[in-house]
């Protein structure tokens, strides 16, 4: 790796480092790194190893070469379209310049050049005019964006419909799938039709961004028929038929299930997925009760922590409640309304189980207020959002393996969906 790669790579490290505020990465402990690597997936969708990460820190095996996957995930984590973003906005603008000697006879000529360039400027210049800069100002109004999915079901592939002819000529216009900056394709001023696939159900709010500006915005929903199963890869997740995830009435994906895949636990810890992504009405994020019961089944872990992420997914963002055994409670973080509880910095305490047997969880919106139990016991409470947004979803998701006993969502006055069997 050349010098100047090595510096910006050591740079971005150092960046991460105090994004964090955890101190020097070479006194950090694998618990760190765990939670790390959960926190980029968190924020980038997509999952860097412990391994990989002690690399980069050079606590292993140092790379010699990242590759671009890892320096753009890495970038990405720090709010960066990618590796080059990040380089980019990193160069100094306070570089001296090289020193290059110039012949006094150039150095005349070029001032007698000059001379006469500001002579006849000066003889043409009208002093009651000052020189005008256009600025473009874009609009909402003047741009039209729309999208309509193709199938059902995962992949699906989402057209969109837009007019951007009201951008300037040599207008940089991009498609942003969803909240995620790096996932933006460029498109033509003179189109007007666009397709992007989409490998997760959920509900994305996917934007038109001319020059870096946001000029319009359209929501897209790719839900599920019933459940659906996912194990979770770095490009493609494997869809999971039905009868492998929901049988007897309740949900499961087992150890069996990866075997069938061709996937070895003990080489690699799988992330498995279960999604139920839906129209559930008119309930909303200011009145709910949300109650699952679940356990992680991956007793071989690897990490020794056996976690576990419930997300309720409502329009415009997600409540991440995480669950793992009592010694990596410092791993964990709680995603909700925007905030992020950091476990290194809170007590989450009460979000580590014993997964012997199965835990019940249970999500309580009331007069303004998220309540959050574990086996019935108050673990922690914050306000909730002061506009109140329709859920949209679930999805869980376990380290290694796990199962569910037990779904019921609704409110005071009905319940509007439960795990049948």
């Amino acid at each position: 790796m050349d010098k100047s790669k090595l510096y910006m790579v050591e740079h971005l490290v150092s960046s991460i480092e105090a994004k964090l505020g955890w101190g020097n990465g070479k006194n950090w402990s694998n618990g760190d790194f765990e939670t790390l690597s959960e926190q980029i997936f968190e924020a980038t969708k997509k999952r860097l190893s412990v391994t990989t990460l002690k690399r980069i820190w050079g606590r292993a095996e140092r790379i010699a070469n990242p590759s671009a996957a890892t320096l753009n995930i890495l970038s990405q984590f720090m709010g960066h379209a990618d590796w080059r973003d990040f380089v980019n906005s990193q160069k100094s603008d306070t570089d001296t310049p090289a020193f290059i000697q110039i012949p006094w006879q150039k150095i005349l000529a070029i001032i007698g050049v000059l001379t006469i360039g500001v002579a006849l400027l000066a003889l043409n210049w009208d002093n009651d005019k000052q020189p005008i800069i256009k600025e473009v100002t874009y609009h909402k109004a003047d741009f039209e964006f729309k999208s309509r999915t193709i199938a059902k079901g995962l992949p699906n592939s989402v057209v969109f419909d837009y007019d951007v002819s009201a951008a300037a000529d040599n207008a940089k216009i991009e498609i942003q799938q969803s909240w995620d900056t790096s996932k933006r394709i460029t498109i033509n001023r003179n189109d007007s039709v666009a397709t992007c696939i989409y490998r997760h159900p959920g509900f994305f709010n996917a934007k038109l961004v001319v020059n870096g500006t946001i000029v319009a915005a359209h929501d897209v929903f790719i839900p599920t028929q019933g459940w659906l199963g996912l194990i979770e890869r770095d490009s493609i997740p494997l869809y999971l038929d039905n009868e492998n995830v929901e049988r007897k009435g309740e949900l499961s994906i087992s150890s069996d299930v990866l075997s069938d895949y061709g996937l070895d636990p003990k080489l690699k810890i799988p992330q498995v997925s279960l999604y139920q992504m839906q129209d559930f009405g008119a309930i909303d994020t200011s009145e709910f009760i949300f109650s699952v019961r679940l356990q992680n089944t991956f007793e071989k872990s690897a990490s020794g922590c056996r976690r576990a992420q419930v997300y309720l997914i409502y329009e415009g963002g997600a409540i991440g409640i995480p669950l793992s055994n009592k010694g990596c409670v410092a791993t964990l973080n709680i995603m909700a309304f925007g905030q992020f509880i950091d476990g290194k910095k809170t007590d989450l305490s009460a979000f580590g189980v014993d997964f012997s047997d199965s835990v019940q969880l249970q999500l309580l919106s009331k007069d303004g207020e998220l309540q959050i139990f574990v086996n019935d016991h108050l673990a922690y409470q914050m306000q909730v959002l002061e506009t109140p947004a329709k859920i949209r979803g679930i999805s869980l998701h376990f380290e290694g393996t796990g199962r569910v006993e037990q779904v019921e969502l609704g409110n005071a006055k009905n319940l509007v969906y439960q795990l049948s069997e």
